[in-house]
This record gives structure tokens, C-alpha cells and sequence, in this order.
């Protein structure tokens, strides 16, 4: 069977999926990440660090050595949030190709939002409504589908943003909460969307900070994917959980909770607290979490030439 790779270059972490398909549906034969932070120190000089730079070149060469285990057919690559903003990106895009002959494509906030949809919703019923939330690094995608419409929104704010504009320490103060709190709320317009949203409607979350909630929400003391996929999260937990999380510093984050990745201790408070917001502003009481996303839906679009407006 042939295998394709997905790579994205994101603002938090680099990750990778390398799978089959087959009459629509993905066969993972790897799926993992490497917090990079690409976007650490963006906001303040508008460029990608060196640091930085270095930390994705690292994750590549692990990555190299994965993509030389299987046969591959094709490998596709995106840049998202911090690649978008920033003034250096070229330096990634050219590093990555010189050193891994991989080309990559920074690509709008809209299509990371409709390919994101894609791929978080192949297996799953389309024929309800549904809002989709993918929590980043430098930005948060919100996506409604309805009557067979998909209609993407990308917001600047992320968990590295969000630690780098107001969340600068652990635990969170109270004056860092508020300042938090008042930044995503005037960033998100929900007036825009009342036309799309229903008492019906079906909330997924997806990408590594609703992952990373559905572990500690499981009680895992290591991740297991299988279990955390289509897990359910309820809001009023996720407002008890943030609270116990604000009180924490990193290490205690770390200690608390061994079932996340430890590099995602210094952003689970932030994103804890951009998803508890987002479930408070779109009035969502429940929400299933999902391990299909972007990386599914790069390979969906690009071997199916799926619908052509993801292009």
C-alpha cells in the first residue's frame, strides 16, 4: 500500500504523519510531534529566532530518519501560523529545502481552517451541525459546518502568543487572567456567526491542547491516543481543571499531570484557558475530542484531490 507523509511547520510544534488510504479513510502507520516553538519571541521581533530555527532543523533530522523507515510516496508540507507572520520565513522554507529537499507551502489562515475540517471530520457523521476548534500556537481556527457549508474563521491567538502577550509567568495572577481573558474576547466575533450556530450542534476539539486535556481529563499517566480519541470534555470540568492549573508552576504542572508531553507544561494553562473561554463564548456544554486533523487533512486533499475548494 502506498504511504504519504504530512509535515507542519507550526507555531508550537513540528509534527508529522506518515499513512495509508484507502477508500477515504486513513491508515496511520506514524503519527507524533516535537514541541520546536517556532513562534517564541515572534510577537516582539517578527522574525523566526535562530533558536528556533535550529530546534525545527533538530526535529527534522529525527524526523529524516522515521521517513527513511517506510517507502514513501510523496511527503506534503505546511507552514502555518508563525511562518504567516513573521518577515523570515523564507530562511525556514529555504533550510528545510536545502538540507531535506522538502518544499514547503505557507498556507492562510482559511485554508489551515478548511483543511483542518477535513481531516477532523472524514470519519466522523457530517450530516450534523458542527463547530470545530483547533487550538495552536500562534492562532485558534474555528470552523462551522452546516448544510453541507464549511465556513472557516482563524483568530490571532494561541497558546505561545497568548504566554507571550499576557501570560508571561506560573501561576497565572489574577491581572494576567483578566488581561487574557479581555484579548480573546475582543479578538473572536461571535455575532458574526449567529446564523450558524444551533442548539444541535456538534463540538470537536482538536490538535494538541484538546489532546492534551482529554489525557488529564482520562487520568492517563501516559498517552495513549486510542483512548483519548472521541473522548468527551465538559466545560464545567474544564473551568475546575483550569483553575487547579493557574495555581501551578511548570514542574508541578509536569508532576500533576505525567500523562502530557512535558514540553506542553509551559502552554496547557494557556490553551486550558483559551478552550474554556471558547465553550463560555459559543455556549457549548460538551465537546469531543479528536485525534484526526490537519496532517490527515493535507493528505486527504492532496492524494483525493479532495473538494476543490481546499485548494
Amino acid at each position: 500500500m502506498v504511504n504519504y507523509a504530512a509535515i507542519d511547520f507550526g507555531s508550537n510544534s513540528t509534527r508529522i504523519l506518515i499513512a495509508s488510504v484507502e477508500n477515504k479513510i486513513i491508515e496511520k502507520k506514524l503519527k507524533t510531534h516535537i514541541v520546536t516553538r517556532m513562534a517564541e519571541g515572534l510577537l516582539a521581533s517578527n522574525s523566526i529566532s535562530s533558536d528556533a530555527i535550529t530546534r525545527v532543523h533538530d526535529a527534522m533530522e529525527i524526523f529524516e530518519k522515521e521517513l527513511n523507515s517506510f517507502e514513501i510516496e510523496s511527503i506534503f508540507a505546511i507552514g502555518t501560523s508563525a511562518m504567516r507572520d513573521s518577515n523570515n520565513a523564507l530562511n525556514v522554507i529555504e533550510m528545510i529545502r536545502n538540507n531535506f529537499n522538502i518544499n514547503i507551502e505557507v498556507i492562510s489562515g482559511e485554508k489551515e481552517a478548511k483543511l483542518t475540517h477535513l481531516g477532523a471530520l472524514n470519519e466522523l457523521d457530517k450530516s450534523s451541525s458542527s463547530i470545530l476548534f483547533d487550538i495552536g500556537g500562534g492562532s485558534t481556527e474555528v470552523i462551522f459546518s452546516k448544510d453541507n457549508r464549511i465556513i472557516p474563521f482563524s483568530y490571532q491567538i494561541g497558546v505561545v502568543r497568548m504566554t507571550e502577550e499576557v501570560l508571561h509567568s506560573r501561576p497565572v495572577d489574577d491581572i494576567q487572567e483578566k488581561a487574557a481573558v479581555k484579548i480573546i474576547k475582543s479578538r473572536i466575533h461571535r455575532e458574526e456567526q449567529a446564523d450558524f450556530l444551533s442548539d444541535e450542534v456538534v463540538a470537536i476539539g482538536t490538535a494538541g491542547t484538546f489532546t492534551s486535556l482529554g489525557a488529564i481529563s482520562l487520568g492517563l499517566t501516559s498517552y495513549d491516543s486510542n483512548k483519548v480519541h472521541m473522548h468527551k470534555l465538559n466545560k464545567s470540568w474544564l473551568s475546575e481543571l483550569y483553575s487547579k492549573l493557574r495555581l501551578l508552576d511548570v514542574e508541578g504542572i509536569i508532576n500533576e499531570y505525567p500523562g502530557i508531553d512535558p514540553a506542553r507544561s509551559t502552554t496547557i494553562t494557556p490553551g486550558a484557558l483559551i478552550a474554556r473561554e471558547l465553550m463560555e463564548i459559543y455556549e457549548i456544554k460538551n465537546l469531543v475530542v479528536s485525534e484526526n486533523d490537519i496532517l490527515e487533512g493535507l493528505i486527504l486533499n492532496k492524494v483525493l484531490n479532495y473538494l476543490f475548494f481546499y485548494n
